[in-house]
Parts: C-alpha cells; structure tokens; sequence
C-alpha cells in the first residue's frame, strides 16, 4: 500500500480513537461558567438542587483538621472531567494556569490557590482526602483524584469566589496529572441560593428516593413564627406535598424531628424543636387527612447541625423539620 495511504489510514484510525475517549457520560454537561480545558471529557457529573458545601480554604493544620473553611449552600454542581492518553506536554502547570486565568477573567476573589503542593498544604495529596470528606462522592472515578501512580506529574487546588447580583458563586478545581496517560481534574461549582431555602419541591418522587438512599428528607417550606410552633400561612404548600406523599404511600410511617440552630440554651431549643414536631404532625392529621400513629414526633434542638451555626446560612440550614423513615 501507498506510504502516504497508510499513513492517512493510521491517523484516521488515531482520530477516530480520540472522538471515542472524548464523549461524556449521559445529561453532563459544563457548567455556564468555566469551560472545560482542551481536550478533556466529563467521566463523571452530578447535580443537586439546594446541599450544604463544605469549602476548605486553608491548609492541614492538625490530624485531619482544616481550620479555614466555609460553609456556602445553594445549588451544585459537580464535574469531573479526564484527559486520557494526555501527552506528555499537557503538564499540570498549564492545566493550573489555564483555570487560573479563567478565575481572574472572571473577576474571581481568590481564597486560595496552590500549585505542586506538599501534603498537608491547601491541595496537597493528604489534604484533598480531609478537605472533600464532607462531601466526596462515593464509588465515583472522581475517586482517583490525588491517587496518582509513580509517574504522577503534580497536583493543583483553585477555590475561589465570584459575585454576582443574584449571589456569589463559590468554585472548587481539584487536578492532578495521575499518571503518564491522564490528567484528571474535578470542578464543584456552588451557586448560593438563599432565597430558595425552603422552595425546593417535596413532591413524591423526590421525598421517596430521599428517604430510599438515606432514610431522610430534610424540609425547609415548613415555616414557624418567631420562638415559636406557630406553623405560618406559606408553609401550607409543603404540608399538601408532604401529604400527597404520604397519601401515595400508605405503608410508609414516619418521624417527624425538629431541628433548631444553636441560638439560646439547649433545653430551651429542646422543647422548641419538639412543638414544632409536633404541630407538624398535628396540621398533617387535622388539616391534611393523615390517619393518628403514622407520624411520631421528637425534637433534637441543635445535636444534628447540617451546616455550621457561626453564619446565618448555616443556622437557617439547621432551622428544619426532617422525615424520618421508621421501621
């Protein structure tokens, strides 16, 4: 055959491997922000409506301690994206470099940043394993991140913020070049959305597979007047959500536990969180129709934070109602 023939055979052949590497996996896609570096693929994605985030802005400094952190919620985003077969001239400092400037395009604050860490500093290999514990995806290929092979070629952090009118939108890169054939990164991406807490939808689906895969729901629509187990007007779509559920399920038997943050003496937030417990199953059997007994009450006043108590965002996490399955 021709030389120059097989020389295009080869190379179409190479191409057609390529576009193969480079597909996503199903409903991912790049987040309007940051696009993804050249030549990368989205191996894994996830999203969900409204969670409470743990950033880690600060390096290591006690056993698996990190002191600096911030506690944002709103809707996240997250994207792991590979670079498989990366030559060896796509160094991590360029993919470092790359994000860098695209924070700065974008008029980023930048919390922290490190290139080539050691371990305990922000982005190094014993570092990432204690910042993501909060909210690292299990049994995901995000998990190969900082697990690199001998012929790794470094790592990088980014965490940064960017204001916005409608919030700020915290993100967090996470790289590495794993081995001599990937280069591997993850992006969360985290827009605050205080406004929403609460709007999330209860409908059936959502609060069946909630209780599925963790055995509670967390809801915020249940709203109660100052100090008090007053339920409010507004929390009356909710209570209608929360009974279609129920309604949908009649095998199905919950507790329902108040949560309170941390502002006063516990026994005081005791005995708060337990009204509020129960005038919620009191409105779902009087108002709602849900027979006596499948709804238990209790109150833990503040014992089960979601988020820290130190901001506001954080106590009006922690200022909930959670259904809980029961056996």
């Amino acid at each position: 055959m021709n030389p120059l023939k097989i020389a295009l055979l080869l190379f179409l052949i190479t191409l057609g491997f390529g576009l193969a590497a480079q597909e996503d996996v199903p409903g991912a896609k790049d987040h309007p922000l940051l696009s993804r570096y050249p030549g990368s693929h989205i191996a894994w994605y996830q999203t969900k409506k409204y969670v409470a985030y743990d950033l880690a802005t600060g390096p290591i400094t006690r056993y698996r301690h990190i002191e600096d952190r911030q506690e944002v919620a709103g809707q996240l985003y997250r994207i792991y994206y590979e670079i498989e077969g990366a030559p060896a001239e796509i160094s991590i400092d360029e993919v470092y470099a790359d994000y860098l400037r695209a924070f700065e395009r974008a008029g980023a604050t930048i919390l922290n940043q490190g290139l080539r860490p050691k371990g305990n500093d922000f982005g190094g290999s014993q570092w990432v394993g204690v910042a993501l514990a909060p909210q690292s995806p299990p049994n995901s290929p995000s998990s190969k991140l900082f697990a690199g092979t001998s012929s790794s070629g470094g790592k990088f952090a980014l965490a940064g913020r960017i204001d916005r009118p409608t919030g700020p939108v915290y993100v967090a890169i996470y790289g590495e070049r794993h081995s001599n054939k990937l280069v591997n990164y993850l992006v969360d991406i985290i827009e605050t959305k205080d406004a929403e807490l609460g709007k999330v939808s209860l409908n059936p689906e959502y609060i069946m597979r909630e209780l599925t895969e963790r055995g509670t729901v967390s809801v915020y629509g249940i709203k109660f007047a100052y100090d008090s187990a007053e339920i409010l007007p507004d929390s009356e779509e909710t209570l209608k959500q929360i009974a279609a559920f129920l309604k949908a399920n009649p095998g199905i038997k919950l507790y329902v536990v108040g949560h309170t943050d941390n502002q006063g003496e516990f026994s005081y937030n005791h005995r708060l969180s337990q009204r509020r417990a129960a005038a919620t199953v009191k409105a779902l059997e009087d108002r709602h129709g849900i027979a006596s007994g499948r709804l238990l009450s209790e109150g833990v006043a503040f014992l089960a934070p979601k988020a820290t108590n130190k901001t506001e965002e954080g106590r009006a996490l922690n200022r909930r109602v959670e259904l809980v399955l029961r056996p």
